[in-house]
């Protein structure tokens, strides 16, 4: 193994949270991009939670998002290179997310409360593992 491998590897799989501006965090923008909604309320105040492929290949990635004890969303996307899944949290509460791919498992909390105007945690998948970041705006 090489070291850039290895410290790819390193940093990839690891999990940083962050708090801070919202444009610290990758702009979602891709022509597959697909945008799905968990609850009902107002979309512009929902808390985004962001899968992204950041890999040079197409990624098969599981989700699954569950809130009190429930699956809200369970499903099996296969996302082209530098695309991402968008979804939209309108419902206050915690949700527990958790990503899997053939390179690794992340597994987060993301909290939808009433006090923040605006919150995302994104998951990055690429061909060195997983990484995830969380940044609100209150």
């Amino acid at each position: 193994m090489d070291r850039r491998t290895l410290l790819g590897l390193t940093t990839g799989v690891g999990t940083t949270a962050l708090a801070g501006c919202l444009g610290t965090l990758s702009e979602v923008t891709g022509p597959e991009t697909e945008h799905v909604t968990i609850g009902n309320g107002n979309e512009t105040n929902g808390t985004d939670v962001v899968v992204r492929n950041a890999g040079s290949e197409e990624r098969t990635v599981a989700i699954e998002l569950g809130r009190d004890g429930e699956t809200v969303l369970e499903r099996t996307e296969t996302l082209p290179a530098e695309d991402a899944l968008e979804i939209a949290l309108l419902e206050t509460g915690t949700y527990t997310l958790v990503v899997e791919t053939d390179t690794g498992r992340s597994e987060t909390s993301v909290t939808r409360s009433t006090d923040c105007a605006d919150a995302r945690t994104e998951v990055v998948v690429s061909e060195h593992g997983l990484g995830t970041t969380t940044a609100s705006s209150c």
